[in-house]
């Protein structure tokens, strides 16, 4: 065994190159065989590419952690680096997309008709949840091949179902440390001031383990730092801070050749150049993405990844942590190519773990915060369609799990006001379409049933099906999945498959409902989202106009409850009224659209 391991690891090394070679073809969206990463391209050869949706808001999403879901084929689960243990909730467990595509079913039959998919690109020892790439066109090989890949996709498409593919492009893995700070933390540098210059950048790992690069030797295949001091250069602005602020460059001095930042690591999210520029977390190199050199090549490598795997969208990373200018070049870029395979509306929506101020600087063409409530917008064409918003999210926690059901009050609010902040014009619908993800769970939070109960779920679940937006259903919620704690740490990323990680933490006297085979389409929380998700069909049908993001509530609003209705047509019309109140009952008397006499029926 130990043997097989060590041949493996040597043909990993062997391989690595981004350069399409004999060695890595199998896992490789680039096609390009010289080592020039700005002219990376895919290809599928015969291949005739699936159509977008017609409407990204028909569509209800799952989101899964491909590690987390599936392993259907056994034999790569340690095909690359160490770190597969299925005893450890930390540590990788086998799920790829042969898995994930004999499992296609199980999710359609929920009614979820596109897929969120976590990163997919090489990764290094363990880090199951694919976000430390080292590499943007060698798949993974513990997932599977580019064959396996499109084999999903092709799956998904023959099924009416569209794939997201959750791309990184803000860090890589953790390659560099700061000069003078290999251990601790590197305090944040901008220029030159007072004699402290950004910092070097010094490679982890020795000269004879890096790469051989046309610049050469690096620790990673197609970004390259350098350590060259230029004077007179700035930093292609404007930055956008967490208030919508725009900050322009007016120092000098910066290592603008390389393709990394050299800034330190990230510690003050409220200043508009450090969110933009320094080390996340302290252990994830950071691009230097306002750079055109860099663009390009990213924009090479995302391009070949539509190409060669026929992706319907992207689920973009940690975009607060972005520089804008890098979005109004990729996004546009990104939809002219894939408009040319005959993807009329491929989907970018980003990860807005921030501010509405601060996602309002990228949702569309953007709006900075001189410019709310006014046909003012950031000068470029537009960037994301949308994203994953957490106002929603944080009103229904406060309610239910702090016990402030006044906090209900809050979603009306908040959806007044981010429309009256963010850009939600469609260049390629010709229409307004609020596209933002509205969620009860994802891969980065506690579970709200562990700190609640399935009941309280279930009515996030109703709200979030008929309002505003795009419903985001996380895996294992169909299933009545419960483990307390951070998905962060581990804790709320069960795998569907049968798991030995979670045998050792209860969650009833029976146990964990995670410790089973949970791909079962009888469960009462699956058949309840699939309910949802079919009156939601049945009554909105598939969207098209901008009037279906119209929503009305009770004037004034009743305490503790979230009362609202809309629809795309006077036909069509719902309305949910939910109780936050989760200890006590409540009665209410409110206006409706209907005429005195209409009967309304419980759908549920």
């Amino acid at each position: 065994m130990m043997a097989i391991r060590k041949l493996l690891l040597v043909a990993f090394q062997m391989g690595s190159a981004s350069p399409n070679t004999d060695e890595n073809s199998r896992w490789n969206v680039n096609v390009e065989r010289s080592h020039v990463p700005e002219k990376y391209y895919g290809k599928w050869e015969g291949h005739s590419y699936f159509p977008s949706p017609a409407d990204w808001r028909a569509l209800s999403i799952y989101q899964l952690v491909t590690d987390r879901f599936a392993d259907g084929d056994p034999r790569n689960n340690e095909a690359l680096e160490g770190g597969f243990d299925v005893r450890d909730m930390a540590f990788r467990h086998g799920g790829d997309f042969v898995g994930l595509r004999e499992k296609l079913d199980y999710i359609k039959g929920l009614g979820c008709q596109a897929i969120w998919i976590s990163p997919i690109f090489q990764n290094g020892f363990n880090f199951y949840h694919q976000y430390a790439q080292h590499d943007f066109t060698l798949i993974d090989r513990r997932l599977g091949t580019l064959e396996e890949l499109r084999a999903l996709t092709q799956a998904a498409h023959e099924r009416g179902m569209y794939i997201l593919v959750d791309v990184v492009m803000n860090h890589m893995g953790n390659e560099f440390f700061f000069e003078g700070h290999s251990s601790d933390t590197a305090p944040f540098r901008f220029h030159e001031i007072g004699g402290l210059r950004e910092y070097r950048l010094i490679p982890r790992r020795s000269s004879r383990e890096l790469y051989d690069t046309p610049v050469g030797k690096q620790p990673y295949m197609d970004f390259w730092y350098n350590n060259t001091w230029v004077a007179e250069a700035q930093y292609a602005s404007p930055f956008y801070g967490q208030y919508g602020e725009a900050a322009w460059d007016q120092g000098r001095g910066t290592y603008e050749s390389s393709d990394f930042h050299h800034n330190g690591d990230l510690q003050n999210y409220a200043d508009p150049w450090e969110i933009n520029v320094a080390k996340i977390y302290g252990t994830m190199d950071d691009l230097r993405l306002e750079s055109r050199r860099v663009q390009e090549k990213y924009l090479a490598m995302t391009e070949a990844l539509i190409a060669s795997v026929d992706v319907d969208g992207f689920r973009v990373d940690t975009p607060m942590q972005v520089p804008l200018p890098f979005y109004k070049h990729w996004a546009p870029a990104i939809r002219r190519y894939a408009k040319s395979l005959g993807k009329e509306h491929f989907g970018i929506f980003g990860e807005f773990y921030v501010t509405t101020e601060r996602y309002a600087t990228m949702t569309g063409r953007g709006r900075d915060n001189t410019m709310y409530g006014q046909e003012r917008f950031i000068p470029g064409e537009a960037t994301l369609k949308g994203g994953i918003v957490y106002p929603y999210y944080w009103y229904t926690f406060t309610a239910l799990v702090y016990k402030r059901p006044e906090f209900a009050s809050g979603f009306a609010l908040a959806y007044k006001e981010e429309n009256r902040m963010i850009d939600t014009f469609d260049p390629t619908t010709s229409r307004s379409e609020y596209a933002q993800w509205i969620f009860c769970n994802n891969h980065d939070n506690w579970r709200l049933q562990a700190l609640t109960g399935q009941e309280q779920l279930k009515m996030c679940l109703a709200v979030i099906t008929f309002w505003p937006g795009l419903p985001l259903h996380y895996a294992g919620d169909e299933q009545s999945i419960d483990t307390p704690g951070s998905a962060l740490d581990g804790w709320a990323r069960e795998e569907l498959s049968t798991s030995l990680a979670w045998t050792a933490v209860k969650t009833s006297q029976d146990g964990n409902p995670a410790e089973r085979d949970n791909f079962d389409m009888t469960s009462s929380n699956y058949r309840y989202i699939a309910r949802l998700n079919a009156l939601r069909r049945a009554y909105f049908g598939a969207f098209g106009q901008a009037s279906c993001d119209e929503v009305k509530t009770p004037q004034p609003e009743v305490q503790d409850l979230l009362i609202f209705w809309r629809g795309c047509d006077v036909e069509g019309r719902v309305l949910v009224a939910a109780n936050f109140h989760s200890e006590e009952a409540r009665t209410a008397a409110f206006y409706s659209p209907w005429s005195e006499g209409t009967r309304l029926l419980d759908a549920r």
